[in-house]
């Protein structure tokens, strides 16, 4: 779908009819677009379009250059479909001349948000880049709710593993639960720094752009402030990917401490039963001459031997912290 936005009035209002580029057209979107939509705006502002192939190119070369006076910028973005866990789809942002061309193919709130906020608030709508960094600045404030959100949850996780009760089969059920839990919330962080690492790269090339443009100081000021903050959120990503890693290995490592006790318990109860099981033995053969088969209280005796063989280990065991 081809998607035209005008500056009128100093907000963005959205092209009514067939889309066709003015020259009031401030911003080009380009969501899920048709292969005539894009030979359309190749004609209209001699440019190429990159192809989704080209967008999920992982070199920094592939993602990030200069082409006949465009500025091309490709970044993965995190957002949270309808339906589903969060996911990331590559973005990329054009800048040639005064305008802003993006390519997506997926619709992440953030470009929604961004156009409900600019018509409320937003005054410098005059060039594209400068609907381009409000743009970004959205993103990084998505991206940074998703990673409040992941503290929060890895929050939860930590006082689950540490505080967890009950018996056996309780606590092992619980595990296998925060077990996937930890998981997912690892795969997420994954994502969240692989998106703000995207755009940490994207900002830097950024800036160099806004140098070569000339663009005026406060807009640069703008970019400049919103790679400190992509910074950030990376560092912020790193110490929660960190830490869900030493979750995991305190989870394991109490799964692991759990089957030690019971395997401990087996054990002890070999050990325990060893000497009556060993008693019984020696009494169960079928020898001829063995003397105490002759006595009026071998039976009892062989009785009490078992019962003191298998209590004096236990005792012994339990005396020693061993049960």
């Amino acid at each position: 779908m081809l998607t035209i936005y005008e500056n009128r009035s100093g907000a963005l209002e959205r092209q009514k009819g067939k889309p066709r580029i003015t020259e009031g057209a401030l911003w080009v979107d380009l969501l899920n677009p048709t292969p005539e939509e894009e030979a359309q705006i190749e004609r209209a502002l001699k440019l190429e379009v990159p192809t989704r192939e080209e967008q999920q190119e992982i070199e920094a070369s592939s993602r990030l250059y200069q082409e006949n006076g465009a500025y091309y910028m490709t970044a993965t973005l995190l957002y949270q479909p309808e339906q589903g866990e969060p996911r990331t789809t590559p973005v990329t942002f054009i800048l040639t001349g005064q305008r802003l061309i993006t390519l997506r193919y997926a619709e992440p709130r953030a470009f929604s948000i961004y156009i409900a906020r600019c018509n409320r608030s937003e005054s410098e709508l005059k060039t594209g880049a400068a609907v381009l960094i409000g743009l970004l600045e959205t993103i990084i404030d998505r991206l940074a709710d998703f990673i409040e959100r992941i503290q929060a949850e890895v929050e939860g996780l930590s006082h689950s593993i540490f505080e967890i009760k009950g018996g056996v089969a309780s606590r092992q059920r619980r595990f296998d639960v925060l077990l996937r839990a930890i998981g997912r919330e690892g795969e997420i962080t994954s994502k969240a720094r692989e998106s703000a690492h995207s755009f940490a790269r994207l900002l830097t090339f950024l800036v160099h752009a806004a140098n070569e443009r000339k663009e005026v100081k406060p807009l640069q000021a703008r970019i400049r402030t919103a790679a400190r903050d992509v910074v950030s959120l990376t560092d912020h990503a790193t110490f929660l990917s960190g830490k869900i890693i030493f979750l995991l290995d305190a989870t394991l490592g109490m799964v692991s401490i759990q089957q030690n006790d019971i395997i401990k318990i087996f054990s002890v109860a070999a050990v325990v039963f060893l000497p009556p099981t060993l008693i019984a033995s020696i009494y169960g053969m079928n020898f001829r001459h063995m003397p105490e088969l002759d006595w009026w209280f071998s039976y009892p005796l062989a009785l009490v031997l078992m019962v003191l063989a298998a209590i004096l280990p236990y005792l012994y065991f339990k005396r020693r912290g061993w049960l």
